[in-house]
């Protein structure tokens, strides 16, 4: 078996996600509710990715996302997100972003955070 299987999403830096949020696109914090309540992106919504991915899926589902709407999904780090990626892929979302580095990236950018 081959290593060289592609990721089903795409990875943008804390400038890109801002300037994809500015257009427009929904961005979804994957973070526990204590975490997000230490500082987040304006316009995203909490969903936070448990140790459950079917209750993540069920979450995302309860959005009501048209599959071709962009998302981005953001955490910490940006590993949880990734998860969340492949997750909101196999829910049959189409335009799926990773905010590298996360929080610490975006907050490192000095793009704005609220508390």
């Amino acid at each position: 078996m081959s290593d060289t299987t592609e990721v089903p999403y795409q990875t943008v830096s804390a400038p890109e996600a801002s300037e994809l949020i500015a257009q427009g696109t929904r961005i979804i914090d994957v973070r526990q509710p204590e975490e997000w309540q230490g500082g987040h992106i304006a316009e995203a919504s909490l969903v936070p990715l448990n140790n459950s991915i079917v209750r993540f899926g069920l979450a995302l589902r309860e959005l009501n996302l048209p599959a071709e709407e962009p998302v981005i999904f953001v955490c910490h780090s940006g590993m949880r997100s990734a998860t969340a990626c492949e997750i909101a892929r196999v829910a049959g979302l189409k335009h799926v972003y990773n905010l590298k580095g996360g929080m610490v990236s975006w907050s490192n950018s000095r793009l704005p955070v609220t508390l």
